[in-house]
């Protein structure tokens, strides 16, 4: 069977090419490349010729993975590279990773160079864990959106951007996190490698009205007093989630995120709490309920519960993904806006795992290939437009067809 080499090449300086990747690169007959430019320089270091290339860039990149599962199909090793740096890491090589996989193909990591890593490695970040954001969205309102609800974790950030957005970036850094502690790793590994520990507030300073050149990640500290060594009382955790149900007003996944970045908790460690506070509650509900209600009068309207002006009314549906992917962060990016266009909250459950329906991070939680039930739930005055919204996008594969 036919190998997928994930080979991870310089982000800048050829010298950290290991043997293994340029071992690969020679023996395999094609390789698919997030950039034929810069992968055409690379080969030619290393005195190559003859292979066959694939253009994977964000533009084809469903093409790119169709090519090669039928390149491996037909008994031919695929060697894929991204722009710089490892593939699979916020680039279009997760779609043809996912491809391979799915097709069944032999899957084989060639560690090397990586911007995240190496950025990592210098800013002193004591703990895990890291929410890694990739590159930030380029619209300002989708950006500060993202680096909100990031926020909410007080985790440290990664986030790689663009040198043309990094002033404005570094703006919403210091509005949506305050002046945390941030290191710039400024193209790393070439000559003009720049290290800078500075805060949120001393970058947006120091490059208003500055352009900055060359290829950017970001560290940003955790928010203080954060500590996951620190956590919340029992009692405390309890109180939060029963308050939160109480109110009505949030989808559970978005209310135990809310709780875990209050107390210093793990996501799934509160949701779980969620889940056995909802059913403990549920069970003295349904033991203090009537053994049997008497009918309505004849021509008396029934109301149920549900649709009282205390609690909007919730709908479900059962939506099946069917898009090659499955859901993969574009499709998770189409969801979320399609949600934040209606008045409502939506939830999307798969088995025990559920995510916000507004959300490009918690959607990404869930594990949803190709053939999966998706339980969407959506509750406010413009929920039937909202689920009839969602029907339609997955009717169509996302646009992927």
């Amino acid at each position: 069977m036919a190998t997928l080499y994930v080979v991870a090449t310089p982000i800048g300086n050829l010298e950290d090419l290991s043997p293994r990747a340029a071992r690969a690169l020679a023996q395999a007959p094609v390789v698919a490349a997030e950039s034929l430019t810069r992968t055409r320089k690379l080969l030619s270091h290393l005195g190559l010729s003859g292979k066959r290339l694939i253009s994977c860039r964000e533009a084809n990149r469903a093409r790119a993975a169709q090519e090669v599962v039928q390149s491996l199909g037909a008994g031919h090793d695929v060697v894929l590279v991204s722009d710089s740096g490892t593939p699979g890491v916020s680039d279009p090589g997760a779609w043809v990773v996912k491809a391979a996989a799915a097709a069944g193909h032999r899957l084989s990591p060639l560690p090397g160079p990586s911007a995240l890593a190496a950025a990592l490695s210098v800013a002193g970040v004591e703990a895990a864990p890291v929410v890694f954001l990739g590159f930030a969205p380029a619209k300002a309102g989708a950006r500060r959106k993202l680096l909100r609800r990031a926020a909410e974790t007080g985790w440290p950030l990664v986030l790689f951007e663009a040198p043309h957005r990094l002033a404005e970036t570094s703006r919403d850094l210091m509005e949506t996190l305050g002046d945390r502690p941030l290191v710039l790793a400024r193209e790393l590994s070439k000559i003009h490698e720049e290290v800078v520990h500075t805060t949120c507030r001393e970058l947006a300073e120091r490059l208003d009205d500055v352009q900055t050149k060359g290829e950017v990640t970001l560290v940003v500290a955790g928010a203080e007093g954060r500590s996951t060594a620190a956590f919340a009382p029992e009692d405390e955790v309890r109180e939060l989630l029963r308050e939160g149900l109480a109110g009505g007003k949030e989808p559970p996944s978005r209310l135990a995120r809310r709780v875990a970045a209050a107390t210093g908790l793990g996501r799934d460690e509160v949701y779980q709490r969620l889940l056995a506070l909802k059913n403990e509650t549920q069970g003295r509900d349904e033991a203090a309920a009537p053994i049997s209600q008497p009918a309505p009068a004849r021509n008396e309207p029934v109301t149920s519960p549900e649709l009282t002006a205390e609690q909007p009314q919730r709908l479900e549906r059962q939506l099946m993904v069917n898009n090659s992917l499955g859901l993969h962060a574009r499709v998770a990016a189409r969801i979320a806006q399609t949600v934040q266009n209606f008045e409502c909250q939506v939830s999307i459950a798969k088995d025990d795992q559920e995510a916000d329906g507004s959300s490009v991070l918690s959607i990404l939680t869930l594990d949803a290939p190709q053939g999966s039930r998706l339980t969407v739930q959506a509750a406010g005055r413009q929920a039937p437009e909202a689920l009839k919204a969602l029907e339609d996008l997955f009717a169509i594969d996302f646009g992927e067809r």
